[in-house]
């Protein structure tokens, strides 16, 4: 791993996100809703894209990804690849379908769609908050 590619542990990543979904009004949506509650928000629109911010030196302490997309990689696939790039990073997976075994074993937080955004909210403060 090069320095460009290793993760970044500064504070900065306390509240920075990174939402892959390739449908362009919920990632607008969401991403919106969530910069209006004080994360820095990274989008990108497919696992592809995803692969490419993980693979940066964007600090990031969460992401969420949508099961099904076009490209080389799903979901699934790619929280896979978030946590060899990065371990300690919070994965959120999301599907309009119902949760697949495989979502479950590579997520912290498997949440099927739609969700309500204030609740999303909460549990990403949740899973990014340092224990008590």
């Amino acid at each position: 791993m090069t320095p460009a590619e290793a993760p970044n542990t500064e504070p900065a990543a306390a509240g920075t996100l990174l939402v892959v979904e390739d449908e362009v009004l919920i990632r607008t949506l969401m991403c919106d809703f969530l910069r209006g509650e004080g994360f820095t928000v990274i989008e990108a629109a497919d696992a592809d894209e995803g692969q490419q911010v993980l693979r940066s030196a964007a600090p990031l302490a969460l992401m969420i990804t949508d099961v099904r997309m076009p490209g080389a990689l799903d979901g699934i696939a790619l929280a896979r690849l978030a946590r060899q790039i990065r371990p300690g990073l919070r994965l959120i997976v999301s599907s309009g379908h119902a949760a697949e075994p495989e979502a479950l074993r590579a997520a912290d937080l498997f949440m099927r769609k739609p969700y309500d955004l204030a609740h999303l909210a909460r549990r990403i403060r949740e899973l990014i908050s340092p224990p008590a």
